[in-house]
């Protein structure tokens, strides 16, 4: 006889012979009951695949725990044998004095790669049963349809929003297990320009809020290996938020995140210019990437105030009609030469002040090359200098006046 009928008879006689073959089903992580069906103060023994769980002696209540792996986690209560915080391990054939059997199958229901998708990507979704990979299982999606395929492993291909939300593996109608898949377009983020020496923003964020708990995440830029980023925490006391110090080149918020994930980038140079990348991780190890584009856009030869005016804006105040004068007089240098003739005239003053000549246009005089527009802003700056110190002697002498009067 082949050895195939003979295991399947001897197992015909094993479930004749105890009277009861039960099968349960529990999911990894829940917990499942089994009676023994004595009476109270019975002496109970449950055994699993044979090895000892527990002994009590049921008139003297003392109990004897054997060698299963499970018999730590356990409790047992008038007969009845309780198993909390399943494994796929736990699987198996729990038997009791009384002759009773259950046959336990634990159940993995999870999604690959992992519970959070990007839009238009591929999943499995997992309803395992361990020890019984053949037994068909029924699959609800979030609309409650029915799929055609009894497997206990589905493929979903180009997953869209319609995929998200509950899906339900439903075994035999034993037992319902539920798994909730978050479709998201991924991390939004988007190419940024800045001046140099300014600050920007780097956007990193997530469309919506998901189910999904976010455990870790970071921002990274190759070219700036030196350059310290804050990485992505989750704890109790604190919730999602941005670990690290603040640095001479990020700095980034302290309070509670959600889905927003920027870091701001701080005195932008050059070498800052490149690629950065945002990384978010999700429970179940799902991380979620995004690269965002950083250009530094060089400042115009000449832009801003000079430093000489640093110690005038100290004296004057940054809003005095002389710092606007020669604001106003550092904008026009970009005009067009034939619309600034009031610069115009000031460079052929100072050429005729340089030469000693005693008119600008005198005759038999060598007509003399106009200076670059860099000589006559120097010129330009030098005179009003002069200016600013005469004032400043103006103000001192105001100040002495009024403390006399005093």
């Amino acid at each position: 006889m082949p050895t195939c009928k003979i295991l399947f008879f001897l197992l015909l006689a094993l479930c004749t012979s105890c009277g009861e073959c039960d099968v349960k089903y529990g999911q990894v992580g829940g917990e499942v009951s089994m009676d023994c069906g004595v009476p109270q103060n019975s002496d109970v023994e449950w055994k699993l695949n044979d090895i000892l769980i527990i002994k009590i002696n049921g008139r003297r209540g003392t109990r004897q725990k054997g060698p299963s792996h499970i018999k730590d986690k356990v409790s047992v209560n008038g007969g009845s044998l309780k198993v909390p915080r399943l494994e796929t391990r736990d699987s198996g054939v729990y038997s009791c004095n009384s002759g009773k059997r259950y046959t336990l199958h634990v159940v993995s229901v999870f999604a690959k790669p992992g519970p959070v998708l990007v839009q238009s990507s591929s999943a499995e979704l997992h309803c395992d049963i361990d020890g019984n990979p053949n037994t068909e299982v029924q699959w609800l999606s979030p609309s409650n349809d029915k799929k055609d395929d009894k497997k206990q492993v589905i493929h979903l291909k180009s997953v869209t929003s319609n995929d998200d939300g509950q899906w339900t593996c439903l075994i035999k109608d034993d037992l319902k297990l539920s798994l909730k898949l978050t479709v998201v377009a991924g991390l939004q983020t988007t190419a940024v320009k800045v001046p140099e020496g300014g600050n920007i923003k780097l956007p990193c964020s997530l469309p919506r809020s998901v189910s999904q708990r976010v455990v870790g995440g970071k921002w990274t830029a190759d070219h700036l290996p030196t350059v310290s980023f804050p990485t992505l925490k989750n704890t109790e006391t604190k919730g999602l938020h941005w670990s690290g110090d603040d640095s001479s080149k990020v700095i980034f918020t302290s309070d509670q995140l959600n889905i927003n994930y920027d870091v701001m980038l701080i005195n932008a140079q050059p070498s800052d210019e490149g690629k950065y990348v945002c990384t978010v991780e999700f429970e179940g190890g799902v991380k979620l990437t995004a690269e965002t584009n950083l250009m530094v856009v060089a400042k115009p030869s000449g832009e801003g105030p000079p430093p000489e005016l640093s110690v005038v804006q100290d004296i004057l105040g940054v809003d005095s009609p002389v710092l606007a004068g020669i604001s106003g007089g550092l904008e026009s240098e970009a005009e067009p030469e034939e619309h600034n003739t009031e610069t115009s005239q000031q460079s052929k003053q100072l050429q005729h002040r340089q030469s000693g000549s005693s008119t600008p246009n005198q005759a038999g005089t060598k007509k003399k090359q106009i200076p670059s527009p860099a000589a006559i802003r120097e010129e330009l700056l030098e005179l009003q200098r002069d200016v600013l110190q005469l004032q400043k002697i103006k103000l001192q002498l105001e100040i002495e006046k009024l403390k006399k009067e005093k």
